[in-house]
C-alpha cells in the first residue's frame, strides 16, 4: 500500500512538486514550519503596502519553469500575471533602454558603438549554443569573457546580472549565464519576458498551487516542523514531527536546502559523511541590503532602473507600485532598493545604516523629488539569502541530486537541487526534472 506522500516545505519547489503529483492522483501531505506558503517569496502587509521577501519577478514568464507547471495542470489562467518590460539602465549620462534582444544591443546608447560589437561577438554564440554545450563552461567564471571588456561594457555586464543574478559577475558560472542567454533567444523558441503577480506579493503564485493540491483533496500543514526523517533498512518509512508525531510514508520529498536537511533531519550513520560534505560545499550565501519605500508620488513611469558603474551603492531600483499598482493604497507608490554586501557588512547595523544614507542620496541625485516624496523606509539585511548556487563548478548537474543512493523513497527538490536557473525558477525546474523518478518508484510500489 502506498501512503500519502510527504513534502516538506511550501516553497515554489515544494508545491510544483505537489501540485504536479496531485493532478496525477497521488495523495499528498505537505507540511511548513512557517505560518505561511511561500518559503522565501513570502510577503507581509506593511503599513497597507505589500511588501515581497526580496524582488522577485518570473524571469522568460511563459516560458519558465513555473508556468509550465501550471500549463501542464491547466490552471495557468488562475495565475494574474502583469509583465515587467520598463526596464532601463541609469549612467552618468542619463537613461538607456535595457535591450530585450540583440537587435536593441546594437542600438544600446549606454556603450560606443564599437563596445556593443564586441558583447555581440560574445553574445551571439551563447545565444545559438546548445544546453548541453554550456555544461562544459560550468567551472568558469563568466569574467573569463569579460576581463578583456573596456569599462563600460563591463559595467552593462554588471547590471545584467543583477537584473538575472542578483550578483555581481565574478560570482556567475559562465556556463549558468549562457543558459539564460539561450533561454532569451527568441529564435530557439526562448522569451525575455519578465512577469509579476497582478495583485502584488510574489507568493501569489504559491497560493493558486496550494489551491489547486487542496481541490485534489491534497493536505497542507503550517506550522508543522519535521524532527527527522525514519529510514529503516534503507528504505523511507514516514516521518516524526516536533511534537513527536509518526506520520507514516512510503515517500518522502524534501523541498528545502539539501546542505541544511542532510545535517538536520536524518539520524546519525544514515547518510554517508563523504556525501555529506560533498554537499555541504553547496551551502553558499548571498548578503543584501533591501530598502522598501513609500512615497507620496510617482517619481518615474518605469519599472526597473538599474544603476550602472562602480560609483553606485545602489545596485537596483524597482517601482513594484508601477508594476503592479495593488500594492500600495491610493496616493502612495512602492519601491525597493537593494544591493550585494557582504556577510559582514550584513551584520553590522552602522554599515546598514551608512549603505542606507548612501542610497537616499543617490536616488536624490536620479530623482530630485524623492526626498519630498518620502513617507516611510524599511531597510533589511538577508545575511542568509537563498543559495542560488550560481558560482563556477556550483550549478546545473553539480548540484544536490535529486536521490541518494541507496535509499528508497527520498527526494530532494529546489534550487540547490539538479536544475538550471536561480531562485523559484530553478526550483520548478529542479520539481519537473524530479517528477518522472518520483512516479516511477510509486508506481513500482502499487505493482
Amino acid at each position: 500500500m502506498v501512503k500519502p506522500i510527504c513534502i516538506i516545505g511550501t516553497g515554489i519547489g515544494g508545491l510544483t512538486t505537489g501540485t504536479l503529483l496531485a493532478n496525477e492522483g497521488y495523495a499528498v501531505k505537505i507540511v511548513e514550519k512557517n505560518s505561511k506558503l511561500g518559503g522565501r517569496t513570502v510577503s507581509m502587509k506593511f503599513r497597507n503596502h505589500i511588501l515581497d521577501n526580496g524582488f522577485h519577478i518570473m524571469p522568460f514568464y511563459k516560458k519558465s519553469a513555473i508556468f509550465t507547471v501550471l500549463k501542464l495542470v491547466g490552471i495557468e489562467n488562475r495565475l494574474n500575471l502583469t509583465t515587467v518590460d520598463k526596464i532601463s539602465f541609469f549612467s552618468d549620462t542619463g537613461f538607456h533602454k535595457y535591450p530585450k534582444g540583440m537587435g536593441d544591443l546594437l542600438r544600446l546608447s549606454l556603450i560606443p558603438f564599437k563596445s556593443r560589437i564586441s558583447l555581440l561577438k560574445i553574445l551571439l554564440p551563447m545565444a545559438f549554443a546548445s544546453m548541453q554545450k554550456t555544461e562544459s563552461r560550468d567551472n568558469l567564471s563568466l569574467t573569463e569573457v569579460t576581463k578583456n571588456l573596456d569599462p563600460k561594457s563591463n559595467a552593462f555586464f554588471e547590471a545584467v546580472c543583477m537584473l538575472a543574478f542578483a550578483d555581481s559577475s565574478e560570482h556567475i558560472s559562465l556556463g549558468e549565464f549562457a543558459r539564460t542567454i539561450i533561454r532569451a533567444n527568441p529564435f530557439k523558441g526562448g522569451t525575455s519576458e519578465f512577469a509579476y503577480p497582478v495583485d502584488g506579493g510574489y507568493d501569489s503564485i504559491s497560493k493558486v498551487l496550494a489551491n489547486f493540491i487542496q481541490e485534489k483533496n491534497g493536505e497542507i500543514n503550517l506550522n508543522t516542523s519535521v524532527k527527522r526523517i525514519v529510514i529503516e533498512n534503507s528504505v523511507v518509512t514516514g516521518i516524526v514531527t516536533f511534537d513527536d508525531k509518526l506520520i507514516k510514508t512510503n515517500c518522502v520529498v524534501v523541498s528545502y536546502p539539501a546542505y541544511l536537511a542532510l545535517n538536520e533531519l536524518f539520524e546519525k550513520n544514515i547518510i554517508d559523511d563523504k556525501f555529506i560534505k560533498k554537499i555541504d560545499r553547496l551551502n553558499k550565501k548571498t548578503s543584501v541590503v533591501e530598502v522598501h519605500f513609500a512615497l507620496n508620488s510617482k517619481l518615474d513611469s518605469r519599472q526597473v532602473v538599474f544603476p550602472v558603474g562602480d560609483n553606485y551603492v545602489t545596485k537596483g531600483i524597482f517601482f513594484i507600485s508601477n508594476i503592479a499598482p495593488s500594492v500600495s493604497p491610493l496616493g502612495e507608490h512602492l519601491m525597493i532598493t537593494g544591493t550585494p554586501v557582504s556577510s559582514l557588512v550584513a551584520e553590522d547595523p552602522q554599515k546598514i545604516k551608512q549603505i542606507v544614507d548612501d542610497m537616499k542620496k543617490e536616488i536624490s541625485i536620479i530623482y530630485p523629488n524623492f526626498t519630498s516624496s518620502l513617507i516611510w523606509e524599511r531597510p533589511m539585511a538577508w545575511n542568509l539569502v537563498e543559495s542560488v548556487v550560481k558560482e563556477p563548478g556550483m550549478v546545473w548537474k553539480s548540484k544536490m541530486p535529486h536521490q541518494i543512493p541507496g535509499i528508497k523513497g527520498l527526494f530532494f527538490v529546489g534550487d540547490s537541487t539538479v536544475s538550471y536557473g536561480i531562485g523559484t525558477d530553478s526550483a520548478a525546474h529542479s520539481s519537473i526534472l524530479c517528477h518522472p523518478k518520483i512516479v516511477k518508484y510509486l508506481d513500482k510500489k502499487l505493482s
